[in-house]
């Protein structure tokens, strides 16, 4: 068997087996769900780098543009195994050429398939308060490692959300979510936790452990997402353990 029927049917494999072929449907639409979902990392890793929020925006909107339209990932060297990585270095090489990046804007009119939430930008921009940047602020790589795994981390709530809604359990989801970054055992905090939900402290347990071994599995999927080699999923754990730090590591 060779290695490409080895690769997990993941949204960056599709992208990477496709090549220079993103005419590819199935590969471009791959493509697009991923820029979709961790646009705010580099997003993040611009107005860290001292660009307006016009700026990064609009820079973001015409790297994307340039992508989609140049079919460019065939064009990536040995970093494309991980999109996180490719993600990266390809907008240093955009943003350090001035003219293309101008004429992908000017070309691509500020549009893409997807939309840009602003919600998200405010987020962003409330997290690491890149409005307020001091000498003393973290470096732009930081920002970008730590948005990047924050956008895997929302990523997995949303689906863990929309699970638990459809099964008419919102409010379950909601009570236990301290439970997934803390393994606080304090008796009257699960007691208050049982009360709500009319559980037993026996079932309470059961569906804490239930909780943060979907919460756990979905992470890892949407981690294995990222990269073109299922071998590279254990190093990219390691990776969003530090990036995300302790916290992130209880409920792994």
């Amino acid at each position: 068997m060779t290695l490409a029927g080895r690769l997990p049917t993941t949204r960056w494999s599709l992208v990477i087996q496709a090549g220079d072929r993103l005419t590819d449907p199935v590969a471009r639409q791959s493509l697009e769900e991923l820029c979709q979902m961790y646009w705010p990392a580099l997003y993040g890793y611009l107005r860290r780098r001292g660009r307006s929020r016009q700026d990064a925006e609009d820079l973001i909107q015409g790297f994307f543009t340039d992508l989609l339209e140049r079919d460019s990932i065939a064009e990536a060297d040995s970093s494309r195994g991980r999109f996180r990585a490719f993600l990266y270095a390809s907008l240093d090489r955009f943003v350090a050429n001035a003219h293309r990046h101008d004429h992908a804007i000017k070309r691509g009119g500020g549009t893409l398939t997807f939309s840009i939430d602003q919600n998200r930008i405010d987020q962003t921009d409330s997290r690491y308060g890149v409005d307020q940047i001091a000498a003393d602020d973290e470096d732009p790589t930081v920002t970008f490692d730590r948005q990047w795994a924050q956008c895997l981390i929302d990523q997995t709530l949303q689906e863990l959300r929309q699970e638990y809604a459809g099964q008419g359990k919102a409010d379950w989801l909601e009570t236990l979510m301290p439970t997934l970054i803390s393994n606080d055992s304090d008796p009257k905090s699960r007691e208050q936790m049982a009360k709500r939900l009319g559980l037993s402290a026996t079932a309470l347990k059961v569906a804490i452990h239930r909780l943060r071994a979907c919460y756990r599995t979905r992470l890892l999927n949407a981690v294995a997402q990222t990269v073109d080699d299922p071998g590279d999923c254990g190093s990219e754990r390691q990776w969003l353990f530090e990036a995300m730090g302790k916290k992130t590591r209880k409920s792994l």
